[in-house]
């Protein structure tokens, strides 16, 4: 079978320019998709001494924050937004493996500002998928839901600073990741 390549060019060319054409606006709203997106990085440690065992005393990690404008808020009122955060903690240490991917959404209230700073407080529904390894060779990866407590401060327009401690659902599990996390992050 032969394969006509001036044709296939001109198709790929014509998917280019329309993909192009299409792109064009969204470019153009790009501000508006980056307003309410935060970046973080910070550190997890553990209420259990299974997972502190892991990871000595805490567990770096990161990850981003956005505020979803189309979503209804648990509450009304201006100062109520919602968001949706994922972060991903890893640990590796003689005694094994550690990593952790909490999705959580978020209901925050923002008090008013006051010397240019504002602090906030909320609560969060999380599902957290974790997992470990130890040099015996035992390995699992669960997934297991909580809730969780927020607060924070935001101390420019930009930058800000969040803790929360979450409980998760210790059923089945050899080591519950409820724990304390705690950020420093960047809005744009």
């Amino acid at each position: 079978m032969r394969v006509n390549n001036a044709g296939l060019i001109k198709t790929m060319a014509l998917v280019l320019v329309a993909g192009a054409a299409l792109m064009a606006p969204i470019g153009a709203k790009a501000e508006g998709i980056l307003n309410g997106l935060s970046i973080r990085g910070g550190l997890y440690i553990p209420q259990n001494s299974g997972i502190r065992s892991l990871t000595d005393f805490g567990v770096w990690g990161g990850g981003i924050d956005y505020k979803l404008p189309f979503v209804p808020k648990a509450f009304n009122g201006d100062n109520w937004s919602t968001s949706l955060s994922v972060d991903f903690h890893y640990s590796e240490r003689k005694s094994g493996i550690f990593r952790s991917l909490p999705v959580s959404i978020n209901q925050v209230y923002t008090f008013d500002e006051e010397n240019g700073r504002s602090p906030f407080a909320g609560f969060c529904v999380t599902a957290n998928t974790f997992g470990s390894t130890i040099p015996s060779g035992g390995s699992k990866t669960l997934t297991r839901f909580g809730a969780g407590l927020i607060v924070g401060m935001n101390m420019t327009k930009s930058f800000y600073v969040e803790g929360r401690y979450e409980w998760i659902d210790s059923h089945h599990v050899p080591a519950s990741p409820s724990g304390f996390r705690g950020y420093v992050g960047y809005r744009f």
